[in-house]
């Protein structure tokens, strides 16, 4: 097998798999429409802080960067993540290079790790899901270059990318404490080194203002902890669910990628992620975790499986390559909206996006019974709504219409607190519970639909008038709290 030093330069199919997965990604970036989570962290970016009550504060603060720089749009806003997996594609060669791997070896890594549905389906939307796996897998890379025996200070480069990887979603610690456990069985030796407990220091550091919210706001992400994991996918599905990330196919050499990294002697330096991987499979198998949280491990797993595709000969090169294409394309389908939205919704196993689906219209109808107020009323009006994505829609694509910034007790929209407006409730979605005790005459006044006739999260809720409330929101606001 051809041996890569640290200088060779990428195949030009390398860079093409980057700039085609980005591409693709920008040229369907407007098809439908925002996602629920968008429009949340959109106003969760206008009111920047150190944390939220699910999640710290980078993806907030990158959709407030993309908002001053491109304006409100889904596009604009998926810019950032369409170039985080061209990354991720870019690093997926590398590790390959890393390993040992050819040309064909690192062009392989790229166009799977590019291809797999998973980072696709996350690279198509602004979320906290899509920076997470681009953290993990800077944090392979650079590990990768450590155990490969790259200058100790990396230590440094792999802290500081924890530290942003906490400000992110706390599943990076999941990684952290997985890739300790895999050093600690296979490579034991570089623990008393102060270079790896400088780089924890450093992932302390910039990890503490968030943990210092979250401790003065009583630690919320707990609360979400558990309720998320009271909707995990389950064990079964959990491991179920592992190859459909890989769009099937993809799952071999993934799977041969982490055989060799465990088995192998050319793979020997790098055993630690093989035993990293198995820990986080434990680990989230045990704790309830989604199935999606493991994935960006994949990328250095495909990038070890290049190899095996390299070995492989021209007959079985161009079967796997038959094949992983097949995957892909399939999951093409399955991870962004290429269809029509009604006919990709039989597709949409995640059901992410449907939920791309029928905002616009949702905000129409609420400003049309908004509209039938009399002037006195309109202006003293409250929008209160079930959860943070019926609430982000009104803050976002409402003040067009004259609505006013709407309330809700969905996670960090009930500590944003509760309005000072006293007049009349335009209740959306499942609110009949807060609403009925102080409304004198509680009228459903609609019904939440979309044009395309997709079943998501919101089709088919109500809508409500409370046009004399008996006593206000604030009056009552420590009742309306749900975090999940």
């Amino acid at each position: 097998m051809e041996q890569a030093g640290p200088t060779t330069r990428f195949p030009g199919a390398v860079w093409s798999a980057a700039a085609g997965a980005v591409v693709l990604l920008l040229a369907v970036s407007g098809r439908y429409g925002f996602h629920r989570d968008e429009l949340y962290f959109l106003v969760a970016g206008r009111r920047l802080d150190w944390g939220f009550v699910d999640q710290p504060p980078l993806t907030p603060l990158v959709a407030r960067v993309s908002e001053l720089v491109g304006g409100v749009s889904p596009t604009a806003i998926r810019v950032l993540p369409a170039l985080a997996v061209g990354l991720v594609v870019v690093m997926a060669a590398s590790m390959a290079r890393h390993f040992g791997g050819g040309r064909i070896s690192q062009a392989f890594a790229a166009v799977t790790a590019g291809g797999a549905g998973v980072l696709l389906g996350e690279g198509h939307l602004l979320s906290t899901a899509v920076f997470d796996y681009a953290l993990w897998t800077a944090g392979l890379w650079a590990l990768v270059r450590l155990l490969g025996g790259a200058d100790p200070r990396w230590w440094l480069g792999l802290g500081t990318i924890v530290g942003i990887g906490m400000q992110n979603k706390h599943t990076i610690a999941f990684f952290a404490v997985a890739l300790f456990i895999g050093l600690l069985v296979t490579d034991r030796e570089r623990l008393p080194s102060p270079w790896p407990w400088l780089g924890v220091g450093i992932a302390v550091l910039i990890a503490l203002p968030n943990m210092l919210w979250q401790a003065a706001n009583g630690w919320p992400q707990l609360e979400m902890a558990e309720a998320l994991r009271a909707r995990s996918d389950g064990s079964l599905d959990f491991v179920m669910l592992q190859p459909a990330l890989l769009s099937v196919t993809l799952a071999i050499p993934a799977a041969i990628g982490w055989w060799r990294l465990a088995r192998s002697e050319e793979l020997r330096p790098w055993r630690s992620i093989a035993v990293a991987y198995a820990a986080l499979f434990v680990m989230f198998l045990v704790t309830g975790g989604k199935a999606y949280y493991i994935a960006p491990m994949y990328s250095a797993l495909l990038a070890a499986g290049a190899l095996w595709f390299e070995d492989l000969g021209i007959a079985g090169r161009r079967a796997m390559g038959i094949a992983a294409g097949a995957g892909i394309a399939v999951g093409l389908f399955i991870a962004l909206p290429l269809l029509p939205p009604a006919a990709s919704g039989t597709l949409d196993a995640t059901g992410e996006l449907a939920e791309t689906v029928g905002w616009p219209e949702l905000v129409d109808q609420i400003a049309a019974i908004h509209a039938t107020l009399p002037d006195a009323e309109r202006d003293r009006a409250v929008i209160f709504t079930s959860s943070y994505g019926e609430a982000g829609a009104v803050d976002v694509l409402g003040p067009d219409l004259g609505l006013p910034m709407a309330v809700s007790g969905h996670n960090t929209y009930w500590l944003w607190g509760p309005p000072a407006r006293t007049g009349p409730i335009i209740g959306v979605g499942r609110v009949d519970g807060t609403l009925g005790p102080i409304c004198r005459d509680l009228e459903v006044v609609g019904t939440i639909g979309n044009p395309h006739g997709v079943e998501n999260e919101e089709a088919g809720l109500p809508m409500y008038l409370c046009a004399t409330p008996l006593r206000t929101l604030a009056e009552i606001w420590s009742d309306v709290r749900h975090y999940n």
